[in-house]
């Protein structure tokens, strides 16, 4: 008994030297103010038509984001954590970032006539929420310029920095974008947003130069070195742009076949709470993402580390999940309100929902992107964004806006089973 708890001291203090309670805690702060401020915006932006058209905008602009920079914040995290020298890393962090505002400025270029010009967004909430679809059209470029800052620093593994930015960037999000909208309402949280990317991003590359993380020189990438940065950032791309787009086809599904911006807000509401269980899976991930990439083909010791994270979310989202499920009512009436206790039976599957994604599906399917594994990764995502949104249609055509959180319940765990008999039987290379 005294070795076995000599052996958790030990973990324990190894996590803590590496900053992996930093980025949990941080992580735990973070998940607070986005709270605090999803329970004041709802509150601020009435009648509930208004929070709708906010839910619709995200839905679009998440749509955008799938593309951001074509994926290449994920190739700065993955190249520049396998590479040793200061001057190899700088110089795959300034060719993503520049690559990256490049493709983002042309997929704005493309998007804005669409938008104005054509009636793809003329009906149902999208014609409602136009103006502001407009205004904020170039988040996602703002949102590109700060995760490869804060991804540079996770590759170099400056989790304690990574954590104290990850803290400030939401407490200025959350901050301005309450703060602005008791003025000036929807265009108030929309600004708020550019003011905390904008002050963020600054603050990412103050502390890489004030760190000496980024060379003054830099060596010349090969056109091999560019091709394999772009295609790997591609090929994350569609994987997550698949996995991603998975809740957003609800929004969309429920905006085509409802025209409900009430509806909208019941489901946003909903999902709120219960989709921070992954923020623990997320900590996870941000924190073994280098170590696995390093580790790259070694399946024996990949298969070791990813069950013993498995059990680790198991043993911790299980209690979660059932104390949510059973609290749901009391968390929609105190939090929103008795406008909003349509969305109480939709809250309750959510928990389900988000806890199985934060126990496998998350885990794995980072572990397998550390690894290089993205042709699997694109060929499962692809599979079950088809059979998410055939189920997403028909769960909410036959049931309404709860059938939403069933489709979405099935489509994890489907996904979470394929990868784990993927990782567990592959073969070890020789």
């Amino acid at each position: 008994m005294k070795r076995y708890m000599e052996k958790i001291k030990s973990a324990v203090k190894a996590l803590l030297a590496k900053g992996f309670f930093h980025i949990v805690i941080g992580n735990t702060l973070v998940k607070c103010v986005s709270l605090c401020s999803a329970i004041l915006l709802p509150r601020i932006l009435v009648p509930e038509s208004i929070y709708g058209m906010l839910s619709t905008v995200d839905n679009v602009n998440s749509y955008l984001i799938l593309a951001n920079g074509l994926g290449l914040a994920n190739s700065v995290l993955r190249f520049c954590a396998m590479k040793e020298t200061l001057e190899e890393k700088t110089a795959i962090f300034r060719f993503c970032l520049k690559f990256g505002i490049v493709a983002d400025g042309l997929i704005t270029l493309i998007f804005v006539p669409i938008l104005l010009f054509t009636t793809l967004f003329s009906g149902g909430n999208y014609g409602a929420s136009k103006y502001y679809i407009l205004v904020a059209c170039l988040i996602p470029m703002f949102t590109y310029i700060q995760e490869v800052a804060m991804l540079y620093m996770r590759a170099n593994l400056m989790n304690k920095a990574y954590s104290k930015i990850s803290v400030l960037y939401t407490i200025l999000y959350a901050g301005f974008q309450v703060l602005l909208a008791l003025f000036f309402s929807l265009n108030g949280v929309f600004i708020g947003r550019y003011i905390a990317l904008s002050i963020t991003a600054a603050v990412c590359f103050w502390m890489l130069m004030r760190n000496k993380n980024l060379s003054k020189e830099s060596v010349l990438l090969s056109k091999e070195e560019k091709k394999k940065i772009i295609l790997y950032g591609v090929g994350t791309m569609i994987t997550n742009s698949f996995s991603l787009i998975m809740p957003y086809n609800e929004t969309l599904v429920v905006n085509l076949v409802l025209e409900n911006l009430d509806a909208t807000a019941y489901y946003k509401a909903a999902s709120m709470i219960p989709s921070n269980l992954q923020f623990i899976a997320t900590s996870v991930v941000v924190f073994i993402f280098p170590y696995f990439a390093k580790k790259t083909g070694q399946w024996l010791w990949i298969r070791k580390k990813s069950m013993l994270v498995i059990l680790g979310m198991l043993a911790i989202m299980v209690p979660i999940m059932a104390v949510g499920y059973l609290l749901s009512p009391y968390i929609i009436l105190w939090i929103y309100g008795e406008n909003y206790a349509p969305a109480i039976e939709i809250m309750k599957p959510m928990w389900i929902a988000f806890g199985i994604n934060a126990i496998v599906r998350i885990p794995l399917g980072n572990i397998l992107a550390a690894l290089g594994e993205l042709k699997f990764n694109i060929i499962l995502s692809a599979f079950i964004c088809v059979i998410h949104f055939a189920l997403d249609y028909f769960f909410i055509t036959t049931m309404g806006i709860g059938g939403a959180a069933y489709a979405l319940m099935i489509a994890y765990g489907v996904s979470g089973i394929c990868s784990v008999i993927y990782l567990f039987t592959k073969k070890e290379r020789r």
